[in-house]
């Protein structure tokens, strides 16, 4: 049987992080799992008017310190910073969250999905791409924040497969 004991769990500060807190504390507790939350935040961001007035470096350094601290205060009380570490990425988030995924020995990744079907048809969201290229399973919700999660004895899990190589080890951590 195949237990989970790393989750990371991917924040962006949304409501739909927030909400996503009580599905990540429940699996952490159903499994006896560490929570690692991970942020990517995007560099590169910033308007032309603050590059014109301060060097890049300087601009780059104080978003990367305002992320940091938005990150080790981020629902602080539901997973406190001394029992659940924080890691301070940039760059293409669903990129880096796999990534880390893959290097870190990550067993599940916790992450709510707050684009609509028109953003993910055209241009794709951070979750269908972490879908896609993670190597471990993905555990999703839409709209985490108008739900609340039910009752374990009512859970019903739904694992799509594909019929090729790596379908057996889907199938080894769906059962």
């Amino acid at each position: 049987m195949t237990t989970f004991r790393n989750i990371l769990f991917p924040v962006d500060f949304s409501a739909s992080c927030v909400a996503m807190a009580a599905y990540v504390r429940r699996a952490a507790a159903i499994f006896g799992a560490r929570v690692t939350l991970v942020h990517v935040f995007d560099l590169y961001s910033h308007d032309a008017f603050q590059l014109y007035v301060r060097p890049l470096s300087e601009v780059a350094e104080e978003q990367q310190n305002l992320a940091r601290d938005k990150l080790d205060s981020f629902l602080n009380s539901e997973f406190p910073l001394a029992e659940c570490p924080r890691i301070l990425l940039s760059g293409d988030a669903a990129t880096q969250i796999t990534q880390l995924a893959r290097t870190n020995g990550f067993d599940l990744i916790i992450m709510p999905t707050h684009a609509g079907l028109f953003r993910r048809t055209l241009l794709g969201s951070t979750t269908a791409k972490v879908l896609n290229d993670a190597d471990c399973p993905v555990l999703i919700t839409q709209h985490a924040e108008t739900i609340s999660p039910r009752q374990l004895e009512h859970r019903e899990w739904v694992c799509a497969i594909g019929l090729n190589a790596d379908s057996q080890r889907v199938l080894r951590y769906a059962s």
